[in-house]
Parts: C-alpha cells; sequence; structure tokens
C-alpha cells in the first residue's frame, strides 16, 4: 500500500497523469459514440426485420465496442498524449519539473509505462475480448431469430404467416375479428402412407414448458382430408375426409432452423499461447506495440515541432509514421514468424515499433521540458 501511495505521489504522474487519462477516456468515448451511431441503423433495421426491441439493439451493439477499441486505442493515446504533454509544457509544469531536479527521461519513462498498460489491455481485447464478442454476437443473433420464429408461431398477428417444421407445412391465418388473436390453421403434410393430408382448425394453441425447447402445437376440432397422389391410373382414387376431435404436433425449434454452430470460427477464436500460434501472436503483439510506440512519437512530436511552423504537421507526420512503421514492422515480423522462436519475435518487435522513437527522444529529450518560443 505504501508503495502505491509513494507512486501516486510521483511529480510526472500528478502533473501528466490525470490529464491524459481524461483526455484518452474522452477521445476512446467520443470516437466509439461514432462508430457505434454508423453501426445502430444497421443493426436496428435487422433488430427490427426479427422483432427485436431497445434492449436487443442495445445489447447487439455492446458486441462492437471491443473492435472499435481494437482500432483507435493507438491513435487516441497519440492524441491525448500530444495535447496533455503541450499543456503541461506550455504552462511551464515542465519546466518546473525539471528545475526540481526531475530528468526528462522520467516524462518518457511515464509516457512509455501507460502506453504498455494500453499495449496489455489492446492484447488481451484482440486475443481475448474481441474473439469472444464475434461468437456472442452471432449467438445472440440467432437467439433473436429462433425468438421472432416462436413468436410467430404462438401469437397472433394482422398477417397470414407460413411456417415449415419437419416438411409439415402450417398456415395460419388471422382473425376475422379481432388481429391480436389467430383464425385458422391450415396443415398440410405431404408424406402420409404414400399420399396427402391436410387439416384445418379455428381452436388451436402452441403449449410449451420453460426451459425446454420442445413446443406442442395443440390442434381442437379439426376437419381432415387426405388422398392419394395423381398417378398414370386414370382410376378415380377417392379422398378420405373425417373430423376429429382433437390432434397435436410436437416440435423444436431445431425443426424451425438449422441446428445452432457452437463452434468457433477462425474470428472467434481466443488467443493460444503456443508455438503454433505464431503468426497471431505476432500479429497481436505488432497491434499492441502501436500503443506505446503512439505515446513515444507524440513526445518526439512535441520535441520535433518545436515552436516554428513544423509545429503545425508534427502531429499528422507522427500519425504518418506510426501507420507506415506498423505497416513495415508488420510485414518484417510476419516473414519471420514461422521460422524464429516467439521469445526472439517479441524482442524484434519491441525493437522495430519503439527502437526510433526512444532513440530520438535520448537524442532530443532535453527540449521535451521547455516551454515553447513561437516564431
Amino acid at each position: 500500500m505504501s508503495r502505491l501511495v509513494t507512486f501516486l505521489r510521483l511529480p510526472v504522474l500528478r502533473v501528466l497523469g490525470k490529464p491524459l487519462f481524461l483526455r484518452l477516456l474522452l477521445l476512446l468515448l467520443v470516437i466509439e459514440a461514432i462508430f457505434l451511431a454508423e453501426s445502430f441503423t444497421t443493426l436496428l433495421e435487422h433488430a427490427l426485420r426479427l422483432g427485436g426491441g431497445p434492449l436487443d439493439v442495445a445489447h447487439l451493439l455492446s458486441f462492437k465496442v471491443p473492435e472499435i477499441l481494437d482500432l483507435v486505442l493507438a491513435m487516441g493515446l497519440l492524441i491525448a498524449t500530444y495535447f496533455a504533454t503541450q499543456d503541461a509544457r506550455n504552462r511551464g509544469e515542465l519546466m518546473i519539473l525539471a528545475t526540481a531536479g526531475v530528468h526528462w527521461g522520467r516524462v518518457v519513462s511515464f509516457v512509455l509505462t501507460f502506453g504498455l498498460i494500453g499495449g496489455a489491455l489492446s492484447f488481451a481485447n484482440a486475443g481475448l475480448i474481441l474473439p469472444s464478442a464475434k461468437f456472442g454476437e452471432r449467438l445472440a443473433l440467432i437467439a433473436l431469430q429462433k425468438e421472432y420464429v416462436l413468436t410467430r408461431i404462438q401469437e397472433g398477428g394482422s398477417e397470414t404467416t407460413l411456417q415449415t417444421l419437419r416438411d409439415t407445412t402450417f398456415i395460419a391465418t388471422p382473425s376475422e375479428a379481432h388481429s391480436d388473436q389467430r383464425g385458422h390453421l391450415f396443415v398440410f403434410q405431404p408424406d402420409i402412407k404414400g399420399g396427402w393430408r391436410t387439416a384445418n382448425s379455428e381452436n388451436w394453441h402452441v403449449a410449451n414448458t420453460p426451459p425446454s425447447d420442445t413446443h406442442t402445437i395443440e390442434l381442437q376440432a379439426l376437419n381432415v382430408l387426405e388422398g392419394p397422389y395423381p398417378t398414370t391410373d386414370t382410376a378415380i382414387r377417392p379422398l378420405n375426409s373425417f373430423a376429429t376431435k382433437s390432434a397435436d404436433f410436437a416440435f423444436s425449434m431445431t425443426d424451425a432452423l438449422p441446428q445452432t454452430d457452437t463452434t468457433r470460427g477462425a474470428a472467434e477464436k481466443l488467443l493460444s499461447l503456443s508455438e503454433a500460434e505464431a503468426g497471431q501472436i505476432t500479429r497481436l503483439l505488432s497491434r499492441a506495440l502501436m500503443v506505446p510506440m503512439a505515446g513515444l512519437l507524440a513526445l518526439a512530436a512535441l520535441v520535433a515541432g518545436g515552436g516554428g511552423p513544423l509545429r503545425f504537421v508534427a502531429l499528422p507526420l507522427a500519425v504518418l509514421i506510426m501507420m507506415s512503421n506498423d505497416v513495415a514492422s508488420g510485414a518484417i515480423l510476419s516473414g519471420f514468424a514461422s521460422s524464429l522462436p516467439t521469445a526472439l519475435i517479441c524482442a524484434a518487435a519491441a525493437g522495430l515499433y519503439l527502437g526510433p522513437p526512444l532513440a530520438y527522444l535520448i537524442w532530443r529529450g532535453e527540449a521535451l521540458m521547455k516551454p515553447e518560443v513561437r516564431r
């Protein structure tokens, strides 16, 4: 506990910690909201088509959050670090720290530590949370579709509905008197002792015993008509017509819809830390290392921009360098992922992503603590 209190009292943490964290949080919330708003219309249409409501839409939207976080965390940290450090620098807080004997390397160490924590979050999100979200989204859509089909079978409505269960077709018409009640139910069975059978009933309902997935269509006062299919024989084949008091038909949702595939697909598999998954580990590690690299590039952009005209393009250049370095380093690492040990790949990735901005900051890091003298 005492170490935690000492850590929280570190001067660099007190100057940069809260502004950096709040800016990053605000950026992530805004970007998440923008991307979720873009997905909202599509998911809303899909949910309404399946009879879903606002809670179903919110549930489906929640599965999009990890995917968006995986895309924007590095960019958000780059922007948040740049402006939080720039404000502290312009207010003279970093100069005060330098006067008090705080070395500029502590600022770099703090941003690097903050970035590594974000990188660990990115790695866990991409390797564990995001695959689980994609798997959960697929199962949620299947469950919503099952509920929609069951609701169509159970409840009344103003439109004729048709459903086929195990080759038996049911056609339910709306009630002429009340739109919220069922009218006739017509049943067609295509293969009954080599012939066909139809029946209709006005008194019917669907019974089920939760949480069982088995349901029963119970019909009362049926009128039944059955007969053979036409053949080349020109002889007249009589139809058989009769009435019965009751009948029932048991079914499960697997009769109405394909059986749910609970096997995880390629994009839904959780991270496995084994040599066989070296390619996936390399890809996730590259994405994770972009986060601490983004923080270091933000500091490098502040130093390189100074107070001259270059400060106006320093941040866009840092973004361009981050994306370019990610493409180049990712290609290099992917080429060696299958031939080198995972530990060596991790070390090479850290050098490719963190080495260049760290080298620049070691060269010109002292300028980080000085306020901008604008020209």
